[in-house]
């Protein structure tokens, strides 16, 4: 009896003994159970990274289809929009036709008026009477592109709602094939009581992996999950490229009308009286100085906006 109670404390003492002891697992055996589970890792791992590997592959099959087949849509609109805009052009045209054909009418009509003004006094009646014809005609000018370029936004909007649908197609589908959502890492847990120094780093590179999953799927998506807020940029581009076309248009119109008249009036000019030839000569040159310096200034407006649109479409991903 006292020596199976020995027994019983001997073996008692034994489960209680530190690893190594003849209680506990043997090294071998928890090399054998890591080398097991980390086999089981790396196959999950790469199970893992193949099933996303192909998702993606499906994803831009997919992507290939609806861009071939919206594609197809988009060109029936620019089709259709060219067809209206041809009868627009023509409309038009005929109408600045009949205005530009009654504007030098009026020109001719003025300039040979009969009137005993000096040449510097018919300059300046004549230059209020071009300024009024000159920006008629002009309002009709930009009327007409006013009207088509409302054409062309109609036509980019709705456009734009066909690649709207189109990114949602493509959306939906890399939601169903799992790209859209965080992949959890396959991870090490303690074996023996805690992780070896390989394990470690083996959590870190998975860590890292899932990570770079995550921003890889993330930048391939991008195009679609903000291609609607950069359609609406560029539209808004585009409402601005028309306004600053027009403001410069509309200040060239005026000095072009005057080099006219200034021109007009040269031919007219009395050869004994070469003062009044120099003075519009010098008008002729003043007014090119300032065409020059509206289109300097301009040309530095659209090179400005030029950067700073390059920059807004590199944040919105563009």
């Amino acid at each position: 009896m006292s020596k199976t109670i020995g027994a019983l404390l001997m073996l008692c003492a034994l489960a209680w003994l530190p690893a190594g002891t003849a209680g506990a697992q043997t090294d071998k055996e928890l090399r054998e159970q890591r080398s097991a589970a980390q086999k089981e890792r790396a196959a999950l791992s790469k199970q893992r990274n193949q099933e996303l590997a192909d998702a993606s592959r499906e994803l831009r099959e997919h992507a290939r289809e609806l861009d071939t087949e919206y594609r197809e849509k988009l060109r029936q609109i620019d089709v259709e929009f060219e067809l209206r805009r041809v009868e627009l052009e023509s409309a038009h045209k005929t109408k600045v036709a009949a205005a530009e054909a009654e504007f030098q009418k009026k020109l001719s009509a003025a300039m040979t008026a009969p009137g005993d003004e000096d040449m510097q006094q018919r300059i300046a009646k004549l230059e209020a009477e071009m300024k009024v014809m000159s920006a008629e005609l002009f309002r009709l000018k930009e009327d007409a592109a006013s009207t088509e370029h409302k054409e062309r936004m109609a036509v980019a909007a709705r456009k734009h709602e066909q690649l709207a649908e189109m990114d949602q197609a493509v959306l939906r589908k890399a939601e169903a094939l799992g790209l859209t959502r965080e992949h959890a890492p396959v991870l090490a847990s303690p074996i023996g009581g805690e992780l070896t120094r390989p394990e470690e780093q083996w959590n870190e590179r998975e860590r890292k992996e899932v990570a770079t999953i995550a921003a890889r799927n993330a930048k391939a998506l991008a195009k679609y999950a903000d291609g609607a807020k950069l359609r609406e940029w560029e539209r808004a581009n585009m409402e601005e490229d028309f306004r600053l076309d027009w403001e410069e248009k509309r200040e060239l119109n005026e000095l072009a009308s005057r080099r006219m008249l200034f021109g007009a009036f040269m031919l007219q000019a009395d050869p004994s009286r070469p003062a009044d030839a120099q003075s519009l000569t010098d008008r002729i040159a003043e007014a090119g100085l300032e065409e020059k310096q509206i289109k300097i200034k301009f040309d530095q407006l659209r090179k400005t906006k030029a950067i700073e649109r390059r920059e807004t479409r590199r944040k919105l991903g563009g």
